[in-house]
């Protein structure tokens, strides 16, 4: 199938059916493959059952599809995936959605792959403008802050907004905390997500003798049962002798993974050398640690650490309901 082409999602004549408020072209659904008989399926949207017939993944399966239009009989859908053979990279999407495929609009659907946030045309070109506001080596963390702020009840106040911006995009080089990005942090940590369930990120910081950085603790949205361990905690610490060194420790299946990032080569093998002792007394804290690496890498922002390196692809599905 081409870029141009669209898959369909053909709703019968006749039939009695309600979507969410906030669905519209650029908004990304859940579609769920609930069963499949011969040519004929089952799925699942925004709450609501429909018969089916087209190239859906076999049952049960679920998977994002992004709405790309909406009349009285036909909602319009293409896929977002990773399990088919065909893919559009974020510079086919930039065309398709005729904006330029250079690097600071192809970096900016990057990362709006990563947190499945609509992909409006007109949201685009207002964050594609607000981030060249920004330094061009500054533009790539101040899209990852933005778009984690999406997800915030904050982001419909726009003083709050910029705050959390300036503190997420400038703490990392200011020498000296401002007022400004004190006020910023606040802000962070008292926002709750508009998504239930989401993740939620809560920030501090620290000044020692020998390094300073932040600490990053990744909270499931509710909070953890009293007593238990959060979902994950991110150390970043510069310190004149390592450089900069990210430590991530996040839930996994069974357990927590370990991972060590640093930002000079030689250092990787003092951290692998110390991996065995932190390991040990995560332990006694009772971490059960399931994998453990260290990596040279450079790490732009707290978000870099709790992403997968890879972006899902873009796919299309072709059923008709």
């Amino acid at each position: 199938m081409g870029i141009g082409g669209v898959s369909r999602v053909t709703l019968p004549p006749g039939l009695s059916w309600r979507l969410p408020w906030y669905l519209r072209p650029g908004q990304m659904v859940m579609v769920e493959t609930v069963s499949v008989t011969g040519p004929e399926a089952v799925v699942r949207i925004a709450g609501q059952t429909f018969n089916a017939r087209g190239e859906l993944p076999a049952a049960p399966a679920t998977f994002w599809a992004l709405v790309e239009a909406i009349t009285g009989e036909t909602l319009y859908l293409r896929r977002i995936g990773s399990d088919l053979t065909e893919e559009m990279t974020p510079e086919d999407l930039a065309r398709l959605l005729e904006l330029p495929p250079d690097r600071d609009t192809v970096n900016l659907l990057r990362e709006m792959l990563k947190h499945r946030l609509p992909l409006e045309r007109r949201f685009i070109l207002r964050l594609l403008a607000e981030g060249r506001a920004f330094p061009e080596e500054e533009r790539d963390a101040f899209w990852a802050a933005r778009l984690y702020l999406e997800n915030l009840d904050l982001r419909e106040d726009a003083a709050k907004l910029r705050l959390a911006v300036d503190y997420l995009v400038c703490s990392r080089t200011a020498k000296q905390p401002t007022r400004e990005l004190v006020a910023g942090q606040e802000l962070l940590n008292g926002a709750r997500p508009l998504t239930p369930g989401a993740d939620l990120l809560r920030f501090f910081t620290f000044q020692g003798p020998e390094g300073s950085g932040e600490v990053f603790l990744v909270e499931k949205d509710g909070g953890s049962p009293e007593g238990g361990l959060p979902a994950g905690i991110v150390v970043q610490v510069s310190s004149p002798v390592l450089g900069e060194t990210w430590v991530c420790l996040l839930q996994d299946t069974g357990g927590y993974t370990l991972r060590v990032a640093v930002s000079q080569e030689w250092a990787a093998a003092i951290a692998t050398a110390a991996l065995e002792i932190l390991k040990t007394s995560l332990g006694e804290l009772g971490y059960r640690i399931t994998g453990a690496s260290v990596s040279t890498r450079l790490v732009r922002t707290v978000f870099d650490t709790l992403q997968d390196t890879e972006t899902t692809g873009y796919r299309p599905v072709n059923a008709i309901v």
